[in-house]
């Protein structure tokens, strides 16, 4: 584990990437060819915020991806639902302070995956018969206007193989291989239609089944197995985004998914590092009526965003 002098140096070097990234944004992303800004507002477009000079057309924020995207959580009885509390909202804080008035244009949703992101869209607001399509109608439209565009999916693709009981090898291989082969082409869709200078990053996934640690033997023998799943799908996450040219934002390291060096939890002694995290930032070691819900809490999605913010381009 860092020493508290380690943890400083960590956070202020956090801090001066994310000083420069606004100031990337003020001095790249903020001139535009006024004369090639559609005349129209999109469907589902919502007018600009205060701060924003007369005349100055409003940016765009473009999100695409599974539940985490939307940022889901559970209420009190267990039931997911969207909220403002994701690491979208977090991250358009955040550039929000050099951009005013810029718009969060969400299209993730519950359920989505590498290949399900073709199929029908999350967020019905927007025009497109899929959300890959949604993203691309709206960059056709609003190229100049979007400054930054953030994907997170492969989750969905494996997280059925892994049970109580066990974790399902076929099922994982044939998962992978879905990512694998979908990711690349969504990337260079998205890449095409937003030029070479608009920043697109893909997310990595944490590992959630380290909650099964919890659940005595046979849950720790399957969250030690997971491990190696998480890094097989983080690692065919990256490359797949690397080819389209998409960088890759580490969300894993902030919940310290592989670090196994032992720690308290309380109620539960001594764990893995990784198990005390994910039951911080998550709700997956939540008892009924929530119970095993892997969705991040809103901890949890700030340290997604905060992966982000340390992986846009610096100047």
């Amino acid at each position: 584990m860092p020493t508290p002098p380690d943890t400083d140096r960590r956070a202020a070097r956090s801090r001066r990437r994310a000083v420069a990234w606004i100031c990337l944004l003020a001095t790249v992303l903020v001139p535009v060819d006024l004369a090639s800004l559609p005349a129209g507002a999109a469907e589902g477009d919502s007018p600009p915020s205060g701060g924003v000079s007369p005349g100055a057309p409003t940016r765009y924020y473009l999100s695409l991806g599974d539940s985490l995207a939307a940022g889901v959580q559970p209420d009190s009885q267990g039931r997911d639902h969207p909220t403002d509390k994701g690491y979208v909202d977090a991250i358009a804080a955040h550039v929000r302070k050099r951009v005013p008035g810029l718009q969060e244009v969400k299209l993730g949703g519950a359920g989505t995956s590498g290949s399900a992101i073709t199929g029908p869209p999350a967020n019905s607001a927007y025009p497109g018969s899929s959300q890959l399509d949604q993203a691309v109608r709206f960059l056709h439209s609003h190229r100049k206007q979007v400054v930054l565009i953030t994907v997170n999916l492969g989750d969905n693709d494996v997280e059925g193989c892994v049970h109580a009981s066990g974790i399902d090898q076929g099922c994982v291989s044939r998962g992978l291989a879905q990512v694998s082969q979908n990711l690349t082409k969504i990337g260079q869709r998205l890449r095409a239609k937003a030029g070479k200078r608009v920043p697109i990053v893909g997310i990595s996934d944490y590992d959630q089944f380290w909650a099964y640690w919890l659940n005595g033997s046979k849950g720790r023998s399957v969250a030690r197995s997971s491990e190696d799943l998480i890094r097989k799908l983080n690692r065919t996450v990256d490359s797949s985004w690397k080819q389209a040219q998409v960088t890759s934002a580490d969300a894993a390291s902030r919940f310290h998914t592989f670090d196994t060096h032992q720690t308290t939890l309380a109620g539960h002694g001594e764990v893995p590092r990784a198990v005390q995290r994910i039951c911080e930032l998550t709700w997956a070691c939540s008892g009924p009526p929530i119970g095993f819900d892997d969705h991040a809490n809103s901890r949890g999605y700030k340290q997604i965003a905060r992966a982000v913010i340390a992986a846009l381009p610096q100047r």
